[in-house]
């Protein structure tokens, strides 16, 4: 069979954007290529065009179309679908990913979409493809449901693939690999686990485990050798890789595997990687074993600096102190830092998001980046967004762009404005908050109620316009000029 992925990966505020590795799609090509089909992908990174779009699928002749899908993108996947089926186009469609998984109801309604996969999608499509090629029956192929004689069979889920290592390496080479955001800077991009053991209500691993029941363990790392094994065959194929970044939640969630990798880490491979972790889980020993396996950055979930936003309405069940001992500890051991923060949080004010801007500016971030609060569907939160008529739009849209919440504690104007203007204010703030105490306080109170005030949004949103189109040109000059390092590096190499 010939499969086409459709993987719609667009952030509209980013010129320079060629799209992220995604390894849900290339671990689906490989499975699926071992089983003797044809897999191709269309990686819809920009806007496309309806002629674009369905001249690619009728020059293609897929025998299935797969879309992947996270919530943000699914709106571009209901009008890529759309448009297959306003065109005539008699190809099966299935959408899989994070967004058929948790909101199958409103994938499963899309036009133009016969079915959708939830849950890991390597089994099932392998067994569809199988089925297909040989004329079978797919009705009953569990994770995968069915629009047929206008029923849906709802099929329930396999149990998760208990040992990762099965799994034969992702295929990168159905992406345009070497021109993809992070690697055409050098940087691999790569995956040692799955799942999270944390019970975040905006996310969507609590809402994953609750899916799945006690079928399965939610949370599986590949063996040591597995990860090592295939760093080394991705850097043979790919000689222009010079750092690893690891997606995984948290990298180091185990001791014994920790100590484990960062001995066959540092001795086999070298390289400086980048990985996330948790506040609550870094001592001084787990940072030095970062630091030992060759660790250069760190990446951390803030999200709030207001405690109270934190534990009650995130439950993140952090404390700042502990934020400000991991970063210290990072810090002391050379390791560069990195915050993942929201605004336009649920009951959130201007003086809850100060809080983030000056827990931030109080540990000495290197690195930041911001987003704007998404409600998933059939997260908690989302839930306590909908029971509170907060909601304004149900489709998320692409990059976390603007709010989709009507909040009464804060404006939407705000929210945008402290997005904007976020990293300059922790710098702005780092500099008030290293004054002696007494000065430092009589300095904050000022910006804290001017940056308050309506007013000042509508202002400073006006200015930022201008400031961001200058800031884009120039990031984009800078990394156009890395991405022809990158290209040299892989000629003179191959």
């Amino acid at each position: 069979m010939k499969i086409t992925f459709v993987y719609p990966d667009v952030l509209l505020h980013r010129p320079d954007w060629t799209g992220y590795f995604y390894v849900g799609i290339a671990s689906l090509s490989t499975v699926l290529k071992k089983e003797g089909h044809d897999t191709s992908l269309i990686h819809i990174t920009k806007p496309v065009s309806k002629s674009e779009f369905v001249d690619k699928i009728r020059d293609g002749n897929p025998d299935l179309i797969g879309f992947s899908s996270t919530s943000p993108m699914f709106p571009i996947v209901k009008q890529l679908t759309s448009w297959l089926a306003e065109d005539g186009i008699d190809i099966q469609t299935i959408c899989g990913g994070i967004h058929p998984t948790i909101a199958p109801e409103e994938a499963i309604s899309a036009q133009g979409i016969d079915m959708i996969c939830r849950g890991e999608g390597e089994a099932p499509m392998m067994e569809l493809c199988r089925r297909s090629q040989r004329s079978e029956d797919t009705i009953d192929i569990p994770n995968l449901w069915i629009k047929k004689d206008g029923y849906i069979q709802k099929n329930p889920l396999r149990p998760l693939m208990d040992d990762l290592d099965q799994l034969p390496f992702p295929d990168r080479s159905v992406f345009d690999y070497q021109n993809l955001y992070a690697e055409r800077q050098g940087r691999l991009s790569f995956l040692a686990s799955r799942g999270c053991p944390y019970n975040c209500a905006y996310c969507c691993n609590h809402l994953i485990r609750r899916i799945y029941g006690s079928e399965g363990k939610t949370i599986r790392f590949r063996s040591v050798d597995n990860v090592i094994s295939e760093i080394k065959d991705v850097i043979q194929r790919y000689p222009f890789i010079r750092t690893v970044n690891f997606d995984d939640d948290i990298l180091f969630l185990t001791k014994k595997w920790a100590e484990e990798f960062t001995e066959r880490y540092s001795a086999e491979i070298g390289l400086p990687f980048i990985c996330n972790a948790r506040a609550n889980l870094m001592d001084k020993a787990k940072v030095g074993l970062l630091k030992k396996a060759g660790c250069f950055h760190v990446k951390f979930g803030l999200e709030s600096g207001n405690e109270y936003i934190s534990n009650n309405i995130l439950d993140r069940q952090l404390t700042n102190d502990q934020v400000k001992k991991a970063f210290a500890l990072c810090r002391d051991a050379g390791l560069i830092t990195e915050s993942f923060n929201m605004v336009g949080i649920p009951f959130e004010t201007p003086a809850a998001i100060l809080d983030t801007i000056k827990l931030n500016a109080a540990i000495g971030v290197n690195k930041m980046q911001v987003s704007i609060y998404q409600p998933y569907q059939g997260t908690r939160l989302a839930d306590v967004c909908r029971e509170n008529n907060f909601v304004v739009s149900e489709d998320l849209g692409p990059d976390w762009f603007s709010p989709t919440l009507k909040l009464n504690t804060i404006l939407s104007s705000q929210v945008l404005m402290f997005r904007d203007y976020f990293r300059l204010l922790v710098r702005f703030y780092q500099v008030i908050l290293s004054l002696p105490g007494g000065i430092s306080r009589i300095l904050t109170w000022l910006p804290d109620k001017i940056l308050s005030l309506k007013c000042t949004a509508r202002i400073l949103n006006l200015i930022y316009i201008p400031l961001n189109y200058v800031y884009r040109k120039a990031l984009t000059r800078v990394l156009n000029m890395k991405s022809a390092r990158v290209r040299s590096i892989s000629r003179s190499t191959s």
